[in-house]
């Protein structure tokens, strides 16, 4: 049986186990969120030259090179000597500048990481508040701009979100890199654009409009958001104001009891629409089919799912 070398332990694994289970069994510190590759909050560090290169996929060349890999996507074939990852030595600290409650349980969440770090609009990366307590979240600001901002639907259970509220401004989390494939390709300038958001699926989409705004996008954007609680749009005045700068921005606010019949008449704004889909998996799941029938075909649609427990 392979052994796993980890914080003084030497643990024995059957073969062809999955990584994060062991370690899970162990009683071992790891965070864990969507077991599915893409949330980055099971990090691990491969100390021995072992390839395990199919579970670092994802993750930036940089992580790669020093050994980092993701325990949900490791299988143990041989034996492993590990390092757990630790947010305050592995990770880039960063201060709460800003916590606010906007309409919907949903919070508004302003960082200040201690460098800049470079990433791009739509793309997500992982928050540490302390070694066993991360999630995964979408950026909602643009490059360059001061503060990273984040939304974060508040739900009734939610250990992250509970301990962010006990949280004073000026305290330290630590983030992950950025990660995800959604974004602004620049060779989109003269195609429609159209973004489909459910719930806090509008942070990144709002974040990939203002990014092709600021860049000249000069064809029709249509920003569809259907909101389940409270308002009908948590970001709605913010943008309304932006909407009314850019006459080619057309904006869809909606409750989501009214998605059935708004997929129904559904229609691409134009010819080359790129549609941009971000939410829940059901939510996107649902999306699929209605874009299929209105004519795109799958190189023309990206979507991300929200995907592992409370966001």
């Amino acid at each position: 049986m392979p052994e796993i070398r980890i914080r003084g332990r030497c643990l024995n694994a059957a073969a062809g186990s999955n990584l994060l289970d062991v370690l899970r069994q162990a009683d071992l510190p790891v965070n864990w969120s969507c077991r599915a590759g893409q949330c980055h909050s099971c990090l691990i560090q491969n100390l021995n030259r072992a390839d395990l290169s199919p579970a670092q996929q994802g993750l930036s060349p940089k992580q790669q090179a020093n050994g980092w890999l993701l325990a949900c996507q490791c299988r143990v074939e041989h034996d492993l000597d590990l390092h757990l990852h630790d947010p305050a030595s592995d990770s880039l600290p960063a201060t709460i500048e800003r916590l606010e409650t906007l309409p919907g349980q949903v919070i508004r969440l302003q960082l200040k990481p201690a460098r800049a770090i470079r990433y791009q609009a739509g793309q997500h990366l992982v928050i540490w508040l302390s070694a066993d307590l991360a999630r995964t979240f979408s950026l909602a600001s643009l490059p360059g701009e001061p503060l990273l901002e984040f939304h974060l639907q508040e739900r009734e259970g939610s250990a992250f979100c509970h301990a962010l509220r006990t949280l004073p401004t000026g305290a330290t989390c630590y983030l992950g890199a950025p990660g995800g494939h959604l974004g602004y390709d620049p060779e989109w300038h003269n195609q429609p654009l159209l973004l489909l958001a459910s719930g806090t699926g509008l942070a990144p989409l709002q974040a990939i409009a203002r990014n092709a705004l600021a860049a000249g996008h000069d064809a029709p954007i249509q920003l569809w958001h259907w909101q389940r609680t409270g308002a009908l749009c948590y970001l709605q005045a913010e943008l309304e104001h932006l909407a009314a700068q850019h006459p080619h921005l057309h904006l869809q606010l909606r409750s989501h009891s009214e998605l059935e019949a708004d997929l129904r008449q559904l229609k691409p704004p134009g010819r080359g629409t790129r549609a941009l889909i971000c939410g829940s998996p059901a939510f996107v799941e649902r999306l699929r089919k209605p874009l299929f029938m209105a004519g795109l075909s799958g190189r023309q649609i990206l979507d991300e799912a929200f995907l592992g427990r409370s966001r």
